[in-house]
């Protein structure tokens, strides 16, 4: 791995700068209402709104966690698929719409590492390589494997406020945690990246 590598993820860390970082959802919240009641009346336009939205986000969050783009562009698309299936259950609750597509992008990407997994214990070969697109080049491998050793509330913490530039309100939010709990466990995840990656780089 090469020193500028190392800086590069090393920054992925570094504090969130940007006025506004922690302001609250309501307006998005609001237009994601009118477009949830579009979406129920079968108005099929407004899953390109949500894709351009939601897409960039989405694929992201399963690139970091699948580790391969074809994965990845696969698990958002279902994503999508559920959600098109889904629709006319959800029940719109002043929550962001993004909180409801990524849970279900946590429960498709549980079951593809899930099956995974058993791929593994059955000797299969499996490609591993993070491969040579521009996401591969920024994110390093030490990074993103002391990523693996939280636990999952701190990983998605990490991902979410790192990787996705999220604010504390949008991520307690999409967990279903309140602001507090979010910078707990934000402080604990860095605080044992700092140990695993001691000598590695600078966080």
């Amino acid at each position: 791995m090469t020193l500028q590598g190392n800086e590069q993820a090393g920054r992925l860390l570094q504090p969130l700068q940007g006025k506004g970082n922690e302001a609250t959802a309501g307006p998005a919240a609001d237009k994601d209402a009118v477009r949830v009641e579009r979406a129920q009346a079968g108005d099929k336009s407004v899953w390109d709104e949500w894709f351009e939205d939601y897409y960039r986000p989405l694929f992201r969050y399963s690139y970091l966690r699948l580790r391969s783009r074809s994965e990845a562009e696969d698990a958002v698309s279902q994503v999508f698929v559920e959600a098109y299936r889904g629709i006319d259950r959800y029940k719109h609750t002043g929550k962001p719409l993004l909180a409801w597509l990524y849970r279900i992008s946590h429960n498709i990407i549980f079951d593809r590492l899930k099956a995974e997994s058993r791929r593994l214990e059955a000797g299969e070969d499996i490609d591993l390589a993070l491969g040579d697109g521009p996401e591969a080049k920024i994110i390093s491998i030490d990074l993103l494997n002391a990523i693996d050793t939280l636990t999952p509330e701190q990983r998605d913490v990490i991902i979410l406020r790192y990787f996705m530039a999220m604010s504390s309100l949008e991520v307690g939010a999409l967990l279903g945690k309140k602001q507090p709990a979010v910078f707990s466990l934000q402080s604990r995840a860095l605080a044992s990246l700092r140990t695993k990656l001691n000598g590695v780089m600078e966080l």
